[in-house]
């Protein structure tokens, strides 16, 4: 290991909490709003092709999400495990694992990316593309499924970087990702200089050429820069047990992940029984919730490292510290966000759209959910704070009562009772509802790993 992550490792559990969490959550916010980026600036590219082909992209949607929910999930198994090797300072164990888990990735998303090219056409059958679309969405996945193994690499590395406190690094592999999409997207799209027009072809090929550079880039930094890539040939105990405890935590995430994509999907399907203008405007709400929660997102590819390594390292009193004071932050951040949004709804309404229905749509939408957006944030730091706690299948159990228990079932019953503003409100009681649970479960699993919840001991924490 160099001695930059030594020093790293060192400032993670010694340095006052809050500005060191400040420094930290600033530089993942950044690497979280360039991926949002790209998959904005893609989808303009896209659309000045035309109507069919935004459709044939737009199919591919729910396939790309689920790649990468999987390399989330086994991003998540990695990091978590990793996290605590370096703060116990067993290096050389981080780098077997770190180089066991990579091949591992790799065999696995080589594997499903090969089975996805084999069912390209009755998977998107099965979803409801029509004759006219499929050629659009065949030549389109035929290339984004070479691109998503390098682009399931991406991911991984980010989380490893992550987990040894390397944020700036993380951000900075995310940047030029969205950089080179986005440079490339028009030149292979529509054939600029001495590029071929490629149409739909040319954005899944940019999608490709990103991901296959960023990764080497993040190889060459892991391996050289960090030297936490074992060049050595693995055994296959080593393997072994490196790859069970991975999937033992990676499992249970990747559930808790796809089940995000999946409720997003129930709830577009129960919205769109109010007519398309209300599909209109909950869809442009459900990308400003994206926007109002990218502090909690980025706190969430932070605080995991934060807790691991001090916990690694004996310090389980910041980590229960950070956990806390971070769980109160997002509470208190979000009500301010709300503000924000109650003032500019309207204009953020009349920006997207200039139809009287769906402005309202959007205006009741900003008025009752982020309400409630500090309450989702809780439940989301208390999942990933369970993960690295090594209590995986308590995080799939809080995430699953949240959407499937409370979120979709009292938004389906709002909805039959008070319509589309029921729909809402119910939606918004299952997230308070979902925060008590996540609040309940992450003392009860605090106090079961032995983290400080001794109050004064918190009060006299000086970080």
């Amino acid at each position: 290991m160099s001695e930059k992550a030594a020093e790293r490792t060192r400032r993670i559990v010694s340095e006052p909490i809050r500005p060191l969490m400040m420094r930290l959550t600033f530089s993942a916010m950044i690497g979280n709003l360039a991926m949002h980026l790209m998959g904005i600036v893609d989808t303009f590219f896209i659309s000045r092709l035309g109507t069919i082909e935004l459709a044939a992209a737009s199919f591919a949607i729910p396939i790309y999400m689920i790649y990468i929910s999987m390399a989330l999930g086994i991003g998540m198994g990695m990091s978590s495990l990793n996290s605590r090797l370096v703060g116990e300072n067993r290096f050389s164990e981080s780098s077997r694992l770190i180089s066991d888990g990579l091949l591992f990735a790799a065999c696995f998303a080589i594997i499903m990316a090969s089975i996805g090219s084999l069912i390209i056409t009755p998977l998107f059958s099965m979803l409801g593309a029509d004759e006219q679309t499929m050629p659009f969405i065949q030549d389109y996945m035929h290339i984004l499924l070479v691109a998503l193994p390098f682009l399931m690499l991406v991911v991984i590395g980010n989380s490893t970087f992550r987990s040894m406190g390397n944020i700036k690094m993380s951000a900075t592999l995310a940047a030029c990702l969205s950089f080179l999409n986005i440079l490339f997207d028009p030149l292979l799209i529509f054939g600029i200089g001495p590029f071929p027009e490629m149409g739909i072809r040319g954005a899944a090929a940019a999608t490709l050429v990103a991901a296959t550079i960023t990764m080497l880039l993040s190889f060459i930094v892991l391996g050289f820069h960090e030297k936490l890539i074992n060049f050595a040939g693995p055994r296959w105990q080593h393997l072994r047990d490196n790859w069970q405890q991975i999937l033992g935590i990676g499992i249970p995430a990747m559930g808790a992940n796809l089940m995000t994509p999946l409720a997003a999907a129930i709830m577009t399907a129960m919205v769109a029984s109010f007519g398309d203008e209300v599909v209109a405007g909950f869809g442009v709400g459900s990308r400003v919730e994206t926007i109002s929660l990218i502090v909690v997102m980025a706190l969430s590819s932070t605080l995991p490292m934060f807790i691991g390594q001090n916990t690694g390292a004996g310090r389980n009193d910041r980590a229960y510290a950070a956990l806390m004071g971070c769980l109160k932050f997002v509470l208190g951040f979000q009500c301010i966000v709300y503000a924000l949004l109650l003032i500019l709804g309207g204009r953020i309404a009349n920006t997207f759209s200039s139809n009287p229905e769906v402005i309202e749509v959007i205006k009741q939408y900003l008025w009752i959910l982020p309400l409630t957006y500090g309450a989702h944030g809780v439940v989301v730091l208390c999942m990933v704070s369970l993960n690295v706690l090594r209590k995986p299948r308590i995080a799939l159990l809080l995430t699953f009562a949240r959407l499937m228990v409370l979120y979709i079932p009292l938004a389906f019953i709002g909805g039959r009772l008070m319509g589309l503003q029921g729909l809402f409100m119910g939606a918004a009681t299952g997230n308070v509802l979902a925060c008590g649970f996540a609040w309940l479960m992450i003392k009860k699993v605090s106090r079961e790993v032995g983290l400080n919840t001794d109050p004064e001991a918190l009060m006299m924490q000086p970080n």
